[in-house]
């Protein structure tokens, strides 16, 4: 039998088996009421008998008691009579209640007659006793009428019981028969209910086995699938590997073919190579990925990450595209936004830039806006919203819903005009709901489309709670194309940022104020701009303001300050910077802030020491423990160092001294500030930090001579010592 018929055989059984119930039931009740009406008319009869012989007893005792009185001639014996009369009288009236019948209505009615004429004659017999004497009465006991209305009374009691005994015996019959058949359907209720409960537990064992079957086959499908999965998992590996391997090769043998010289003819074939092995690496890459994901071998590495550098990155990898389109390709981001958010940054590049790419492949004209807002943010987690939109064909509203199927777009020439395989919006659409987010559009043909993507993501931790030491691999996984721009006009800070960044063979460009990074930055293309706070010409804070709001960038942007007020790095924040980087600058530090807000690097487990400063101690004044790490053994570069400390702090405290005779304040702060980076690298910033923060800070309106000049002596008899240990450890 077919399982869907199935429902139906046992809904049919089930009103049947209700059915016959019902029937049983009823038959059964009708025995049992008709056994309880019987034992009723039994009852009833029996009291009739009972009634009946009650009657004859007293018309009997009636009459003795007068015969007795007349032949005794003793009075004693008529006691009671009256009582024993209006006895008789009852029992007949209870008589006439119980037989109600009209087969012996009549007896009844003679009955009732003879009963009255024989009392009647019983009182008549003691009026003559009590009137004319013995005599009178025996003459009347003798007229035998007594006697006749005694036996006529018998004769109609005994035809009265007579009747009732048959009524009895048909009642005994109906009972007996009631009974029987009460038991045989109560026997058959039985044995159906047994029957029932029978084929209902063969059933349910029936089910349970067949479940249980069920589940064993279920158990050996899971594993199967299991291990289909792990064959698939490195049929994947494999395929990734043999595929992608000769396809880059063949992509990289075509670029430096280009670079060789050719003819126009062989420049149009090399770009045609070029062009189809980009499809076809595109066209392999969807393939697998889509196979990751539906297999369930898609996993999320969810790092902390500074969400404007990857929309820098972003903007960066499609502007030359956009350009060659002739398209705007602006990406704007609200304010509220955070930054250092937590998450798998890889897939949200991988949507953002499907989704960009996709909307300049079908915009001819126009523009390309990504826009990102915060939807909402609590303690823990915010809501960001991704919009993507453009100006290019559109897409039908009927169209829609079907744009997200594999290997389907929108109209069936698209392919043919556009290329691409139909699997873009498929990933997306999965790697958006695989990160618990959503995924709508908006369109309209002619006219454009809006893809929104609305994403959770933690707040992120820019320090790690730990302080161990940076691990080497992070440096390793550096790539040499990082580009950055290096605002500082500290001599010092140049040599040392120099050290570090041609240490890991970094690309950089040292400007010295504000408006050299916004010249830099208009002319040519950086990952990451380093910025010191306090410069010529123009500062930090006004350069940053400049490029966000001017020139409109996301580039990240580091401060390197020596400013240790608090609330320092709050100020960097708001101005538009992304992180806060305080000096003696760190090498760790800062090569763990490239990391993060650059994207040119594999994201190793990084463990790096919070920023500090050495406290002072008994001891030597100068120590040399930073610089010994900054220059990992390299002695020429520590020399070098020192040589430049002997020669730049008697300048610095030179332009001190000049300015606090000059009562110039602005010159003051300027120039403490210059001296806290001086001495920051032999370690004198724990002892001459106290004297500098508060000459960083002066204010005009309470500017006291003679407490500064008592500072001014103080840092300068220190400095004097620590320049002869310096000379010392020189020679």
């Amino acid at each position: 039998m077919q399982p869907k018929h199935l429902k139906y055989y046992l809904l049919g059984v089930f009103i049947s088996g209700m059915i016959l119930f019902i029937v049983l039931q009823f038959n059964s009740s009708q025995n049992i009421r008709k056994l309880i009406s019987g034992n009723e008319q039994l009852l009833n009869e029996l009291n009739v008998k009972n009634e009946l012989q009650k009657l004859q007893t007293s018309i009997a005792r009636t009459d003795s008691k007068v015969r007795g009185t007349v032949i005794s001639q003793d009075t004693l014996n008529i006691t009671g009579i009256e009582a024993d009369v209006a006895l008789i009288k009852a029992d007949l009236n209870e008589i006439n209640k119980l037989v109600i019948s009209d087969s012996t209505e009549k007896l009844l009615t003679q009955l009732n007659y003879l009963v009255e004429e024989k009392n009647r004659f019983n009182v008549t017999v003691l009026d003559s006793f009590y009137t004319h004497g013995k005599w009178s009465a025996e003459r009347l006991i003798n007229a035998q009428k007594g006697k006749r209305l005694g036996e006529a009374i018998g004769v109609i009691l005994h035809q009265l019981d007579s009747t009732r005994q048959t009524e009895v015996n048909r009642t005994v019959r109906l009972i007996d028969t009631s009974g029987q058949r009460a038991q045989n359907w109560g026997s058959v209720m039985m044995i159906f209910a047994c029957i029932s409960s029978l084929l209902a537990f063969l059933y349910i064992t029936t089910r349970i086995h067949k479940q249980e079957q069920l589940i064993e086959a279920l158990d050996k499908s899971q594993q199967q699938e299991k291990k289909l999965a792990a064959i698939k998992e490195q049929f994947l590996a494999n395929m990734s590997h043999e595929i992608r391997t000769p396809m880059n090769a063949v992509l990289g043998f075509t670029h430096l073919l280009q670079q060789q010289p050719l003819n126009e003819k062989g420049r149009e074939y090399v770009a045609a190579i070029e062009n189809a092995g980009e499809n076809l690496l595109e066209i392999i890459n969807d393939i697998l990925d889509i196979s990751k994901i539906e297999s369930g071998m898609m996993r999320l590495e969810p790092v902390s990450f500074s969400l404007r550098g990857v929309l820098h990155g972003v903007q960066t990898m499609f502007r030359l595209k956009a350009e060659e389109k002739k398209l705007a390709f602006n990406v704007t981001i609200d304010d509220n936004v955070p930054d250092i958010l937590y998450g798998d940054v890889v897939r949200l590049t991988q949507v953002l830039v499907n989704l960009a790419n996709n909307a300049i492949k079908f915009t001819n004209q126009g523009h390309v806006n990504i826009m990102i807002n915060r939807l909402g943010e609590n303690e823990h987690t915010v809501r960001v919203l991704f919009a993507v939109s453009d100006t290019g064909i559109g897409i039908a509203p009927d169209k829609l819903p079907a744009i997200f199927d594999r290997f389907n777009q929108a109209e069936a020439d698209t392919t043919r005009k556009y290329g691409g395989t139909g699997l873009g919006l498929t990933i997306v659409k999965q790697l958006v709901e695989l990160q618990h987010g959503a995924l709508t559009v908006e369109s309209e043909p002619g006219k454009g489309s809006t893809f929104m993507v609305e994403l959770p993501y933690a707040h992120g931790e820019l320090l790690p709670e730990n302080g161990e030491s940076i691990n080497e691999n992070f440096f390793s996984s550096l790539h040499a194309d990082v580009k950055l721009l290096v605002a500082e006009d500290n001599k010092m800070n140049q040599d040392l940022l120099k050290h570090l960044l041609g240490n890991r063979q970094l690309h950089y460009q040292l400007v010295t104020n504000g408006q050299d990074v916004l010249n830099a930055l208009t002319k040519g293309h950086y990952d990451m701009v380093l910025m010191d706070i306090q410069m010529p010409e123009m500062d930090g804070y006004t350069a940053a303001r400049k490029i966000r709001q001017e020139l409109h960038s996301n580039i990240p942007i580091i401060a390197m300050t020596a400013h240790a007020m608090a609330g320092e790095r709050e100020k960097c924040l708001q101005a538009g910077m992304n992180e806060y980087l305080s000096k003696p600058i760190r090498e760790e530090e800062l090569f763990r802030l490239i990391q993060i807000f650059t994207g040119k690097f594999s994201p190793p487990e990084v463990h790096t020491a919070l920023n500090g400063h050495f406290q002072p101690h008994d001891g030597p004044l100068v120590q040399l423990q930073y610089l010994k790490t900054l220059s990992k053994g390299d002695t020429e570069f520590e020399h070098a160092m020192l040589q430049q400390f002997v020669t730049q702090l008697p300048e610095d405290l030179g332009a001190l001294k000049k300015a606090i005779q000059a009562e110039d304040v602005a010159a003051i702060r300027s120039t403490a500030h210059n001296l806290k980076t001086t001495i920051s690298f032999i370690g004198l910033d724990g002892i001459l930090y106290p004297i500098l923060d508060p000459l960083e800070s002066l204010d005009p309106n309470s500017y006291q001579p003679a407490l500064v000049a008592e500072k001014f002596a103080t840092l300068r008899e220190l400095s004097l010592k620590a320049m002869e240990e310096t000379m010392a450890i020189l020679l």
